[in-house]
């Protein structure tokens, strides 16, 4: 039932959900930004470039957990909880290779 500007049957965007979403892709961007300086560097990055690889999965290890807590909640909508969940996974993946290399 939809009256003008009014709907009863949309459901709400989680902030839990778009915050996941935000930080999965702040993750990727980083770990973007490690692999450029990387290169640049010639592959003397530092053991800050390891500590920030370690606490990006670190972070979005919890970005996941956060986002598979928050699934649960019926009366959001599930698409950001869905592609934030995606995107950290994939952060999650990139890291470990990052690490393992």
């Amino acid at each position: 039932m939809n009256t003008g500007n009014i709907s009863f049957s949309e459901k709400k965007v989680s902030k839990n959900a778009v915050l996941t979403l935000v930080m999965g892709i702040g993750i990727l961007i980083g770990f973007a930004i490690l692999t450029v300086l990387s290169i640049v560097t010639e592959g003397r990055l530092n053991v800050v470039g390891g500590l920030l690889g370690c606490i990006f999965v670190v972070l979005a290890f919890f970005c996941v957990l956060w986002g598979v807590m928050s699934y649960d909640d019926a009366k959001t909508n599930q698409k950001y909880k869905i592609s934030g969940i995606c995107i950290n996974i994939v952060a999650i993946f990139i890291g470990i290779t990052f690490i393992m290399m």
